[in-house]
C-alpha cells in the first residue's frame, strides 16, 4: 500500500525518486513509501544496489527533492537484516560552561611632575654686636688688673695699655662695651616644590567584552 500522504506531514508522491544525503555525503534514492504500524518508512536503495528501510520521520528536507539522514547508511545496517534495522537515535545536550577570555582591557598609567614656586615668610634671629668705646684713663696696678665681666646682655672687655711715667703703672685706657640685640627679620624665599599628578588613559574603550 503506497499512501498519498502519511502522519509525518511528507507526501509520500514527493519522497518517491527522492534522493538521500547521509552524514558521509553518501547517496540513496528512495523507490518507494510504505505505511507501517503507526510511522510511513521510505525503501532507500543504495548504490550498490543495498535496500534500507528507514522511518521517514528521521528525513529531514534540505531542498526540493533531496532529504538529509542524520546517520551513515553504514550505520544503519551494520549488523541488521533485511527485516530489521538498527537506526541510532540522537539527542542534543546542552552543556554549561565556562572559560576566561582575554577582552583586552587594559589600563595605562601616565605620571607627570609638576614644580610651582611658593613663597616662604619665615622669621629667623640674627645676633648682632655693638661695640661701645667707653674712656676710663684710671691707673690700676698688676695685682689690680680688671677681668672681663658682664653687666646683663653687656659684655665688658677692659682695654690695658703702658705708659711711660715716672715709675711703671697699668693705666685703663678704655673699656669695650659688647651689648648684643635680638630682632625679628623677615626673609621671604622662594623655593620649588614638586607634586605627582597620575593620569589614566584607557586605550582599550570602545572593545567589545
Amino acid at each position: 500500500m503506497t499512501p498519498s500522504s502519511g502522519r509525518s506531514g511528507f507526501s509520500a508522491a514527493r519522497l518517491v525518486n527522492a534522493s538521500v544525503i547521509d552524514v558521509e555525503e553518501k547517496e540513496a534514492a528512495i523507490v518507494s513509501v510504505h505505511e507501517n504500524g503507526p510511522e510511513m518508512q521510505a525503501c532507500m536503495r543504495l548504490n550498490d544496489g543495498t535496500q534500507l528501510l528507514v522511518p521517514v520521520s528521521l528525513l529531514s528536507e534540505e531542498e526540493e527533492g533531496v532529504y538529509r539522514l542524520p546517520f551513515s547508511f553504514n550505520a544503519a545496517r551494520e549488523g541488521s537484516s533485511p527485516q530489521q534495522m538498527r537506526f541510532p537515535v540522537m539527542e542534543e545536550v546542552l552543556q554549561i560552561g565556562k572559560r576566561t577570555v582575554d577582552t583586552g582591557r587594559g589600563v595605562r598609567l601616565h605620571k607627570t611632575v609638576s614644580e610651582r614656586e611658593e613663597v616662604l615668610d619665615q622669621t629667623l634671629r640674627r645676633d648682632e654686636l655693638e661695640v661701645e668705646r667707653v674712656p676710663v684713663g684710671r691707673v690700676v696696678s698688676e695685682d689690680d688688673i680688671p677681668q672681663v665681666r658682664h653687666e646683663g646682655d653687656t659684655t665688658v672687655v677692659p682695654v690695658l695699655e703702658e705708659v711711660l711715667v715716672v715709675q711703671k703703672q697699668l693705666l685703663i685706657k678704655e673699656e669695650l662695651r659688647i651689648t648684643r640685640h635680638q630682632r625679628a627679620v623677615v626673609a621671604p624665599r622662594t623655593v620649588s616644590l614638586r607634586s605627582e599628578k597620575i593620569a589614566v588613559e584607557r586605550f582599550d574603550e570602545g572593545k567589545a567584552r
